[in-house]
């Protein structure tokens, strides 16, 4: 029964301790809509920096898009449907997502029939990180799928294989014709820097994206994270 009680307190104290993680350290302040955010943590424009370096540096996300009525005669229409997809960020357009997508995925059928579609990326873990989805940033960008300028394949390609060497089996010149290049057209941008009130929580401006340096740090300033109570760097 001793050993029952303990391990009952311990789990109720790791319980507590995470929803203190995800606590505002500061008073919040409203922002941009939808948006949570605190005095001392990552402004709008930092967190657009943070947004650019994740997406610059990860290379793969999940596609998402919403279901036509072309499948399981229709009874599919509607739902969201992701699968995960490579990207490079457009050395031409930085900050852009540039997709090889074949015209047989499910993705891009979808977009055919209702061009909305998503890309959410994560910070994946290092080789010696064990990594930790809730607490690490993530981004989703919403917006439409847009056949790529032939004039701009050569590039395209050239960029795409610094990320994904790989690629190159699959690419259209090799006789993988259904390949096609394409760029995710942003419209709006979502992105959790992480738990707690240090970080931004919130929708981003496409321009203040587009227009933001990439932040050699994923972190605040204050390079600081409140956890149990006490502040620790």
């Amino acid at each position: 029964m001793l050993i029952f009680r303990s391990l009952a307190a311990a789990l109720s104290l790791t319980l507590f301790s995470t929803a203190a993680l995800a606590l505002p350290a500061a008073p919040c302040h409203g922002g941009h809509d939808g948006v949570l955010t605190s005095a001392m943590g990552e402004t709008h424009e930092q967190a657009a920096g943070l947004a650019r370096k994740l997406i610059k540096n990860t290379g793969v996300g999940t596609f998402m898009s919403i279901m036509n009525d072309h499948y399981k005669d229709g009874d599919l229409e509607g739902y969201p449907f992701g699968s995960v997809d490579y990207y490079a960020d457009d050395c031409e357009e930085p900050g852009t997502p540039l997709m090889l997508l074949s015209h047989l995925q499910i993705n891009v059928q979808n977009a055919r029939s209702q061009n909305r579609v998503s890309l959410a990326i994560r910070k994946l873990p290092g080789p010696d990180e064990r990594g930790n989805p809730m607490v690490d940033p993530r981004v989703t960008l919403l917006g439409h799928l847009v056949p790529l300028e032939e004039k701009k394949h050569a590039k395209a390609e050239a960029c795409f294989l610094k990320q994904h060497p790989e690629a190159k089996w699959w690419l259209p010149n090799r006789g993988f014709h259904d390949f096609k290049w394409y760029h995710l057209e942003i419209e709006e941008i979502y992105y959790i820097g992480g738990f707690g009130g240090i970080h931004y929580i919130g929708w981003i401006d496409v321009d203040t994206y587009y227009e933001a340096k990439q932040l050699k740090e994923n972190k605040p300033d204050s390079s600081l994270v409140r956890f149990q109570g006490q502040w620790r760097s």
